[in-house]
């Protein structure tokens, strides 16, 4: 269940579905020792606090993988999610976006963990090492690492 919320686009709907899996690329730079750091939820200064997720209720981690490797030709060694749940839990929130009309392409099923309202840079970094550690609970979902 989706529902519209403060300070979201046209088209952006937060996600209420608390065991809706979300899966996010695992780019190889974030990989140390065997181990992803949690580069995985930390949003760069490109992403303008939208850390990139793909929904599982409507799109495979396989065909996430594909899309990001093939059609986007970004890296990726492989997929690993969280729950919208735990996202909350964080004290963040996940936004659909796939229905935004602003002109950019966005993947089948595209979503964001929200990161714009959360200033500090230390939070930030605290929020994602919470979700990277969700994330490694579930273990890889999809790719090269999987085992």
């Amino acid at each position: 269940m989706a529902t519209d919320g403060p300070n979201l686009r046209p088209g952006e709907l937060e996600i209420s579905t608390q065991d809706e899996k979300l899966w996010r690329q695992v780019n190889p730079g974030w990989v140390h020792d065997g181990r992803v750091s949690s580069q995985l939820f930390r949003p760069t200064p490109k992403d303008t606090g939208e850390v990139s997720v793909t929904r599982s209720s409507l799109v495979t981690p396989e065909a996430a993988h594909q899309h990001h490797t093939g059609t986007l030709g970004y890296a990726s060694v492989g997929v690993f999610c969280v729950e919208v749940g735990e996202v909350n839990e964080a004290g963040l929130r996940v936004i659909d976006d796939a229905q935004v009309d602003d002109g950019e392409t966005r993947p089948p099923a595209h979503a964001y963990v929200d990161y714009k309202l959360i200033d500090s840079k230390k939070l930030q970094q605290r929020r994602a090492s919470i979700l990277r550690d969700k994330a490694e609970k579930h273990g890889w979902q999809y790719g090269p690492m999987k085992h």
